[in-house]
C-alpha cells in the first residue's frame, strides 16, 4: 500500500496513479449450488514472486479461478514466508472438548463471546450438520485490570479440531472488537474464507498484511445493498445495509438447509440522515417478516436509553457552528479513528471555511488512507496535511483543525502525548480548544477525566458531548429497538452484546412489545441451543463449551487466569517480600545474615523495625522446622516458610505480600 504520509506530503494532489496494480489479484469465484450460479468478487494480496504459486495459495474445493496479474504496490506484502511472524502467536492451548452431536436437520447456535461482557467481545458460531460458520472475531486492548498484557483474544481451542468443517467467517463491520484477532485465529482454524463488505475487508487486509497472512487469505467482498444471497457451506447468507459509526456496517440473514432462519443485527442504529452511508433500508428489512424468522438476535448496548439516538446531521451542524466561529488558537478534535463519517464531515466543513486538517495518530492516518483509497472519503487538494512542525508553521493557529486519536486516554495515543507535552508537533497552549467527539467507553471514565484535567491545567478549553452535540452514539436506543422487533416479528428473540443487565432491559422491552417470556433466550458464553427443522422448537444443551479468554503478553499467548496473571494481581495489591537464606549443605545451619528485599511493602519510617521482625521470625521458622525434620525436602521447606510468614505478617501488619523464600546451600 502506498504510504499515506507520502501522499499527504503531496497534499493529496492526485499526481500518483492509484489504479496501477502490481501485486493485486482479482478473481471471480464461481460456485454451483444445484441450478443456481453465484458470482462473487475475491480480492487477494500477493507478493511479486508468487506468480506461479497463486493457484496453490488460494484455490478452494469446488472453485474455478480466473487470475489476472496487475501492477500495484498499494497492498505489497512484506513477508515472504508462510510462517506467521512470531509476534502474531497462534498456538492455542489444547483441549479435549468436542461439540455434542447435532441431530439431523437441527441448527445450532452458540455465543463464543459477546454475552456477559461489558465491552468489545464479539464472536458467534452457527452449525448445521458438519458445517460451521463463525461471525466476527474480537480483540480487547488492555485496560488497567489486565495487568500489563498487550491485549486479549478469544480462545478458539475447542474449534481447532474442526478446521475442515469451518466453511467461512462472516464479518459484520470494521471495528476492532469485531475483526481484531483474525491474525491470531485464522491460522489456528485453517484459514477459512472471510466474507465482508468493502471497507471492512480493507481494514482486515491491512491487519493480515502486517501478520504476513495475505498470500493465504481468501477475502470475499459482499455488496450489502443488492439483496443477493450466497452459499457458505450448508447456509444461505444475505447481508443488509444498516447504520452504525463505521462505513459499510451490515446485518446478516442466515438460513440453514434445515429451514432455521436467523437475523443478526450486531451494532446498529436508525439514522435517516447519516453522514456518508445510505439510511437503512427499512422496507427491505420489513420484508424479512414474510420469511418466518426463527431467531432474531439484536444489539443490547443502547437498551437503557429511552427514545431515539441522535442523527449524524445534528453533529455535522454543531461542528460547523464551532469551526465557523472559532477565531483563537487551534481546534483539536479527538475521535475514534474508525469514525470515517466524522472525518468527512470535518473535511467538508474545513473546505467551506478555508481551514486545514492535520491528522495525528497512527491508526487515524492509516484508516483515513484506506477509506480514501476505497472511495469512502472525498478530500480535495490542500485540505489535509501531515502533522509536522514544518507544515503547521505556515498555517495560522485558528486555521488549524487537528484530528487526533486518544479520546479514551490510550496511554501512547496522540492526545495523551499532547496533554503531557510529549507530542513532536503539538504543544497545548492557552486559547487551544479540545473537542471530545466521542463517548466514554465504560471503564475508561476515570482515565478520560484525568486527561481532561491535564488539558485544563494547560489552559485549554475542553468541550464534550455533554456540553454540545459533538457526538452521537452508534447504537440503537429503546424506540429503535422496538421498531425492529415489530418489523421482523421472530418466533424467538435473543438480546446479545453487553452484560446481563443490559440484555435483561432489552428482554423487558421485547416483553413490552408483546413477546412471550418463554420465547426470549438468554444465553451465556459457551451455551448452545439447537433449533428443530423448519422453525421448530428450541432445545438448550446442558453441555457448555469451555470458553476462556487468552491474553497476548509480549510474544506469548496465555490463559487470562494463568498463574502469572494471578501473581501480578497479588503483587499489585500487596507487593513482594524476598527472604534469602544461605545455609550449610551438610548441617543445614544458617550462614551469615538472612537477607531481605521488599518492594511496596514497608514504608520508610518502619523499615528497620519491620525488617528486624521479619528476620527474627524467618530464622525461628527455619531453625524450628529443620530441628523437627532435618532432611526435609527444599520444596516443602520453602512452602512452610512462606505459609508461616504470610500468617505472621497478616497478624502483625495486616498486609499480605507475595513472599518468595530462597534457600541456597553452600
Amino acid at each position: 500500500m502506498k504510504d499515506f504520509l507520502d501522499e499527504l506530503d503531496q497534499e493529496l494532489d492526485g499526481t500518483t496513479n492509484t489504479n496501477s496494480d502490481d501485486n493485486k489479484v482479482e478473481q471471480k469465484v464461481e460456485k454451483k449450488d444445484n441450478t443456481k450460479r453465484e458470482w462473487r468478487k475475491v480480492t487477494l494480496v500477493l507478493k511479486k514472486d508468487q506468480k506461479n504459486e497463486t493457484k496453490d495459495n488460494v484455490v478452494k474445493q469446488n472453485t474455478k479461478q480466473n487470475t489476472k496479474r496487475k501492477d500495484n504496490n498499494k497492498w505489497a506484502y512484506r513477508n515472504s514466508d508462510w510462517e506467521i511472524r512470531w509476534k502474531f502467536n497462534s498456538n492455542f492451548p489444547e483441549t479435549k472438548f468436542y461439540l455434542p452431536s447435532l441431530r439431523k436437520g437441527y441448527t445450532r447456535y452458540m455465543p463464543v463471546w459477546g454475552n456477559n461482557e461489558t465491552w468489545a467481545k464479539n464472536m458467534w458460531m452457527v452449525q448445521y450438520g458438519d458445517d460451521i460458520v463463525l461471525i466476527d472475531c474480537w480483540v480487547q486492548f488492555a485496560d488497567k485490570d489486565m495487568l500489563w498484557v498487550n491485549y486479549s483474544i478469544p480462545d478458539v481451542s475447542f474449534l481447532t479440531k474442526y478446521k475442515k468443517e469451518i466453511k467461512g467467517m462472516l464479518i459484520t463491520h470494521a471495528h476492532l472488537d469485531h475483526i481484531g484477532s483474525l491474525k491470531h485465529v485464522l491460522p489456528a482454524l485453517g484459514m477459512p474464507p472471510i466474507y465482508g463488505t468493502r471497507f471492512t475487508l480493507g481494514l482486515i487486509r491491512k491487519s493480515l498484511e502486517e501478520a504476513g497472512l495475505i498470500p493465504h487469505a481468501t477475502l470475499i467482498e459482499i455488496d450489502a445493498s443488492t439483496g443477493d444471497k450466497f452459499k457458505v457451506g450448508s447456509f444461505s447468507v444475505e447481508y443488509f445495509n444498516v447504520n452504525h459509526s463505521v462505513p459499510d456496517c451490515a446485518w446478516i440473514y442466515l438460513e440453514s438447509e434445515g429451514g432455521t432462519k436467523m437475523v443478526h443485527t450486531w451494532d446498529f442504529k436508525i439514522d435517516h440522515t447519516p453522514a456518508i452511508d445510505k439510511p437503512a433500508d427499512l422496507d427491505r428489512i420489513k420484508a424479512i417478516w414474510d420469511r418466518d424468522i426463527s431467531l432474531f438476535l439484536s444489539d443490547s448496548t443502547g437498551s437503557t436509553r429511552k427514545g431515539f439516538s441522535m442523527s449524524e446531521k445534528n453533529v455535522w451542524e454543531e461542528l460547523e457552528r464551532i469551526v465557523s466561529n472559532h477565531t483563537k488558537g487551534r481546534l483539536i478534535i479527538a475521535t475514534f479513528s474508525s469514525w470515517i463519517s466524522r472525518i468527512q464531515q470535518l473535511v467538508d466543513i474545513c473546505e467551506k471555511y478555508d481551514k486545514t486538517i492535520f491528522l495525528s495518530g497512527r491508526s487515524m492516518i492509516e484508516n483515513v488512507a484506506i477509506a480514501k483509497e476505497l472511495g469512502y472519503l472525498s478530500i480535495k487538494q490542500g485540505i489535509v496535511k501531515k502533522m509536522t512542525p514544518k507544515n503547521t508553521e505556515w498555517v495560522a493557529p485558528h486555521k488549524q483543525i487537528v484530528v487526533t486519536t486518544g479520546s479514551q486516554w490510550e496511554e501512547f495515543s496522540a492526545l495523551s502525548r499532547m496533554a503531557e507535552w510529549r507530542h513532536t508537533a503539538v504543544e497545548i497552549v492557552r486559547w487551544d480548544t479540545i473537542i471530545f467527539s466521542s463517548s466514554i467507553v465504560p471503564g475508561n471514565e476515570k482515565s478520560v477525566i484525568w486527561i481532561i484535567n491535564k488539558l485544563i491545567k494547560l489552559w485549554a478549553k475542553v468541550i464534550t458531548k455533554d456540553d454540545w452535540e459533538v457526538h452521537t452514539w452508534g447504537h440503537a436506543f429503546q424506540e429503535e429497538q422496538k421498531i425492529f422487533l415489530d418489523l421482523i416479528k421472530p418466533k424467538y428473540f435473543m438480546p446479545i452484546f453487553w452484560d446481563l443487565y443490559f440484555r435483561t432491559v432489552h428482554a423487558n422491552t421485547a416483553i413490552w412489545e408483546g413477546f412471550k417470556e418463554e420465547n426470549i433466550l438468554m444465553l451465556d458464553n459457551g451455551n448452545m441451543v439447537d433449533f428443530a427443522p423448519n422453525n421448530g422448537n428450541v432445545f438448550k444443551s446442558r453441555i457448555k463449551a469451555p470458553i476462556q479468554e487468552l491474553v497476548i503478553d509480549g510474544h506469548g499467548m496465555w490463559l487470562a487466569n494463568s498463574h502469572v496473571i494471578k501473581a501480578r494481581e497479588k503483587m499489585m495489591n500487596a507487593w513482594v517480600l524476598v527472604v534469602a537464606f544461605k545455609v550449610d549443605k551438610k548441617t543445614k545451619a544458617i550462614l551469615g545474615y538472612i537477607k531481605l528485599e521488599t518492594r511496596g511493602l514497608v514504608y520508610l519510617e518502619e523499615v528497620r523495625f519491620i525488617h528486624r521482625m521479619i528476620i527474627k521470625k524467618s530464622r525461628d521458622v527455619y531453625e524450628n522446622t529443620i530441628k523437627d525434620v532435618p532432611d526435609m525436602d527444599e520444596k516443602d521447606l520453602v512452602k512452610i516458610l512462606r505459609t508461616d510468614l504470610e500468617k505472621f505478617l497478616l497478624h502483625k501488619l495486616d498486609r499480605e505480600p507475595m513472599i518468595i523464600p530462597m534457600v541456597t546451600e553452600v
